[in-house]
């Protein structure tokens, strides 16, 4: 004997006073709601995916139901109310189509909430599906490393985002893998540099100040090599904000080294000419700092892509160019010494970046 199940009906006799309907199940509620959302009406789609999880709790819409709200109330700026809508799939509905993806939009409420351990418990949960695919796998290792780091655990998170590359260069001959994942990894890891770099002291007296600064040349030089292995992954959103911030890794050694306190025991005479020297000196950095900002900018172009990055990239370019015509009618003529300085200051691959 064959059993066939039928959707609940409500049958009313006046419309509805939230939806304007008389008689409606699941399907027609879910349908119109999707008709809102086509239309970016996401406040009154929410009305009907809502009516499906509060009245139909047992429909086979719920699930979906629960995907469209969580949606709708993102786009709402509702990103709280968005990780309840998601929990309904994540931890009542667990055999559910739509776990997998709840579970991405859900542990992504929950960044944009910085309530990074949860979202550490739920990407576990993720990972310990074996059907999860090597691009889920992937994903879920980023946004793993991305709470690892927001909650402090940097080792943990480094882990997870250089695991997360091995799976991708592991698969990647084999099956297509978006390579956005990759970058936005490898961003992340030239970020944990760039933090480093930062933190690195320049001391005096001159010799803790040359060590010291070797230090810190070598972090950049590290910080440098991680933006660049995203900008060779070819997303131009990622390899825009990589660009800049090779840009300000100069500006910030430049800014660093002009700061630091003058040797002891200099008169005014001497100290005059000592700051004199080092702005000289360190005028090499603004001028490659000066050079990556333009093939940021070319890069945008060649792309075609205009973003926050870009226009930082501009507004440093148009500031860089000012201030350097403004310090080279002060500084005499750079001579072979400074060429040389130049060449040995750290700069980044331009080959790779065009």
């Amino acid at each position: 004997m064959q059993e066939i199940f039928l959707e609940p009906f409500h049958i009313g006799l006046e419309p509805d006073r939230e939806l304007g309907l008389v008689d409606f199940d699941a399907a027609i509620l879910f349908k119109e709601g999707l008709r809102l959302r086509q239309i970016d009406d996401h406040a009154r789609a929410l009305t009907f995916f809502a009516r499906i999880l509060s009245e139909f709790t047992e429909s086979r819409y719920r699930s979906a139901a629960a995907m469209q709200a969580g949606d709708c109330l993102e786009s709402l700026g509702r990103a709280a109310q968005a990780v309840e809508r998601y929990r309904i799939i994540t931890r009542t509905l667990l055999q559910s189509r739509d776990w997998v993806d709840a579970a991405f939009r859900e542990s992504m409420a929950l960044a944009h909430l910085t309530r990074h351990q949860e979202g550490m418990v739920l990407l576990e949960q993720l990972l310990a599906r074996a059907e999860l695919s090597v691009s889920d796998r992937i994903d879920a290792l980023v946004l793993l490393g991305e709470a690892l780091t927001g909650y402090g655990e940097l080792g943990q998170a480094e882990s997870k985002l250089r695991k997360a590359l091995r799976h991708y260069r592991e698969h990647a001959q084999d099956e297509y893998l978006d390579p956005v994942s990759a970058a936005r990894a490898e961003f992340r890891l030239a970020r944990m540099a760039e933090q480093r770099f930062a933190q690195a002291p320049l001391r005096l007296p001159t010799a803790q100040l040359e060590a010291d600064l070797e230090i810190k040349a070598q972090r950049l030089l590290s910080a440098q090599a991680g933006y660049l292995r995203t900008i060779r992954y070819g997303d131009p959103e990622w390899a825009s904000e990589a660009g800049y911030r090779i840009g300000r890794l100069y500006l910030q050694l430049h800014q660093a080294m002009a700061q630091t306190a003058d040797p002891i025991g200099l008169s005014v005479e001497e100290a005059e000419v000592y700051r004199d020297l080092v702005s000289k000196r360190t005028a090499v950095l603004l001028r490659k700092a000066l050079h990556v900002f333009e093939l940021t900018l070319r890069m945008g172009e060649r792309t075609r892509i205009e973003n926050e990055w870009t226009r930082a990239a501009r507004a440093e370019f148009t500031r860089l160019e000012s201030e350097l015509m403004s310090l080279f009618e002060k500084l005499p003529e750079d001579g072979p010494e400074n060429n040389t300085e130049e060449q040995q200051a750290p700069a980044p691959d331009e080959s790779q970046k065009d």
